[in-house]
């Protein structure tokens, strides 16, 4: 990782934005957080009560406060996009050489790939399927033939299953990877990257 942000890695920050994003409105806040987990969970017939879903709802929780926290500038409680790319651009402006990775970056990209994981692991034993992949790209209005295809890319040995370790290092790839080849940049859907 270099101390400056790549243009990759610019288009991907503002890429995720839009997928964080969810009703569209220019900026993010725990509403968009909650009804992905919404739409996740009675996709999966999870009741309200159901214990997983009330996991979730609390990991949730947890992760805007994090977020909040972190990049909402102004305290009102709302993320716009300068907001956004000014944390990711000063985290990213780290010389890792010398203080290797921000820890603002690190302790973010931690708690977004453990929920991330989380959401995507339906039955808690470690592994996402194809079917749990699929959901989680629908609720962040990815197509579902572009989760499939994905999916199949990230699915190496062809057993349908993905480690959830595997899947938080291509979160991280996603974020951290200045390489236009790394798996990791499609795991959020594909975007249209122009150099």
């Amino acid at each position: 990782m270099s101390t400056e942000v790549s243009e990759l890695q610019k288009e991907k920050l503002i890429h995720m934005f839009g997928l964080l994003d969810i009703d569209g409105n220019g900026v993010i806040e725990y509403d968009d957080f909650r009804m992905v987990v919404d739409v996740m969970c009675d996709e999966r017939g999870w009741s309200r009560g159901h214990r997983r879903r009330l996991g979730l709802v609390r990991a949730n929780k947890r992760l805007w406060n994090m977020m909040a926290g972190k990049l909402d500038a102004d305290g009102d409680g709302e993320i716009t996009l300068a907001e956004w790319l000014t944390f990711h651009f000063n985290a990213f402006c780290v010389d890792p050489d010398i203080e290797g990775i921000d820890r603002n970056l690190s302790y973010a990209l931690n708690v977004t790939a453990k929920f991330f994981c989380d959401m995507l692991d339906s039955d808690g034993d470690g592994q996402v399927t194809e079917k749990d992949y699929v959901l989680f790209g629908e609720a962040y209005q990815i197509s579902e033939a572009d989760s499939r295809e994905a999916f199949h890319l990230f699915d190496t040995n062809n057993d349908g299953i993905l480690q959830v370790n595997e899947v938080e290092d291509l979160i991280k790839e996603f974020y951290l990877s200045e390489d236009e080849q790394a798996l990791g940049n499609v795991f959020f859907g594909v975007f249209d990257f122009v150099d």
